[in-house]
């Protein structure tokens, strides 16, 4: 996966020399509540393919006392070359969205009214609990290095992500509420499944020249 590569080759990058264990420690400070953890094998499985790619070199394999040996890793030119290229890549684009949610919401009107407002009520509980966690993260911690010697120290521009990433949570639980209350209040009708009739309709329409027209439109404008 591009985002384990892009971390380790990055982490060995900014603290190289620098052995897995230390590497998979700092990605642990690193996770956002609510985002899935890059496993230890994700990680060890990352640095020996590096190191075949030649993006980065073994430095040394030590044993410290009864302890297991760690072997001990720097970036390679070949290896910034690429680090370089994926962090220009993957900032500069904005991928197609790829929400389990927004897949699944096509389909809201299989379910009742109330499960779906349930549901989105359930779904805006747990991001709003994501958006206090996330806030009290960066309460406890701080962008001064000086002043984080005791571990609360966080890079300026993670704490910025972290802002990011609790804005995005509660700008989705908001649209979540707001959506149930549509749906309670009556103001947005979830039809249920098509009948016959309608479904053919649907088929038909789909086949028309002025639908494959309008879907190449609507494709030109998220290509822009």
């Amino acid at each position: 996966m591009w985002s384990t590569r892009l971390l380790v080759l990055g982490l060995v990058r900014w603290l190289g020399p620098v052995h897995g264990y230390l590497v998979r420690r700092e990605l642990d400070t690193w996770r956002m509540p609510g985002i899935a953890e890059v496993g230890a094998g994700s990680i060890y499985h990352a640095l020996k393919r590096l190191t075949a790619e030649g993006q980065i070199e073994v430095v040394a394999t030590e044993s410290v006392d009864a302890r297991p040996a760690r072997t001990t890793y720097k970036i390679t030119a070949k290896g910034e070359t690429e680090f370089q290229r994926t962090l220009r890549e993957k900032l500069w684009e904005i991928p197609p969205s790829e929400d389990p949610f927004h897949t699944a919401w096509t389909f809201a009107p299989v379910l009742s009214a109330a499960e779906n407002a349930a549901m989105l009520r359930q779904r805006a509980e747990t991001l709003y609990e994501r958006v206090e966690t996330a806030t009290m993260l960066l309460g406890m911690t701080t962008a001064d290095f000086m002043q984080g010697q005791e571990g609360s120290y966080v890079p300026a521009h993670a704490r910025a992500m972290m802002k990011r990433q609790a804005d995005l949570w509660a700008v989705d639980a908001e649209w979540c509420e707001n959506t149930a209350e549509r749906i309670e209040s009556g103001d947005l009708v979830l039809a249920p499944d098509l009948d016959a009739e309608q479904a053919a309709y649907w088929r038909e329409s789909i086949q028309s020249d002025e639908f494959v027209a309008k879907v190449a439109q609507w494709q030109d404008l998220f290509k822009r």
